[in-house]
């Protein structure tokens, strides 16, 4: 199934797209809405026009529901990344573009547009093929040690592989401006399916994740936490 849906790294996009020196920008807008089915199927019908007025400033697009945690039980989570922090910010005129903005006439009246975040990444993660959904558990912590946090994340990634867990991946992103969650990091834990996220939960108290988690107490402090079913809906290619 991983090879059907054809996964591709942003990082490898990043690296041949943008120069090895940028830094990956995630753009994340919070809507809220009653009626979510609505919103998804006008942004899925939306995506061509955004695009077109993106360019090259957007690698991927697409939308996270929430399963569980966040500040409200309507929230939903609009992303994109973008080739780099300096793309994610370079274009100022997407919302007064003629199509786009009549392009959000149609479902202004039936959601609320409530945060704004901009992150970049520190460790990279995953995007499927358009049309593909996979499971996210995203912790938002505050961190005196970014870089051993990677560096902690990543060992857990690989005590996962190394444990029959190596379709999980785990990425990492900091706040460029995030409001009251200044400076914040953002990990993101990854599966192919919630079921298999939820497989990798069951083992937090096993010898080999009991291992690998126990150093983050001491290297973050969580804020807030969100378990999200995310789906692909364009991708620049």
């Amino acid at each position: 199934m991983k090879k059907i849906l054809k996964k591709f790294t942003l990082l490898t996009l990043l690296l041949s797209s943008s120069g090895v020196f940028a830094l990956q920008g995630l753009n994340v807008i919070t809507i809220t809405t009653d009626d979510p089915e609505g919103y998804l199927k006008w942004l899925t019908e939306s995506q061509p026009v955004f695009q077109e007025a993106q360019g090259d400033d957007v690698l991927a697009s697409g939308i996270c529901s929430p399963v569980a945690g966040g500040a409200n039980v309507n929230e939903h989570y609009v992303w994109n990344f973008a080739p780099s922090v300096s793309a994610m910010m370079s274009n100022p005129g997407f919302f007064t573009d003629k199509n786009v903005q009549r392009a959000i006439r149609k479902i202004a009246s039936k959601r609320e547009v409530t945060r704004r975040d901009l992150m970049f990444a520190i460790k990279s993660g995953e995007v499927g093929a358009v049309g593909t959904s996979v499971a996210n558990y995203n912790l938002i912590s505050s961190t005196d040690d970014v870089s051993g946090y990677a560096s902690a994340l990543t060992r857990m990634e690989n005590a996962a592989a190394s444990n029959g867990f190596d379709d999980i991946s785990v990425s990492l992103y900091g706040s460029v401006a995030s409001g009251d969650r200044a400076g914040t990091v953002m990990a993101s834990v990854q599966a192919p399916t919630s079921s298999r996220l939820g497989a990798f939960f069951d083992q937090r108290d096993s010898v080999w994740m009991s291992e690998a988690m126990s150093e983050f107490n001491s290297i973050r402090t969580p804020v807030i936490d969100f378990m999200m079913t995310c789906t692909t809906l364009s991708v620049n290619n």
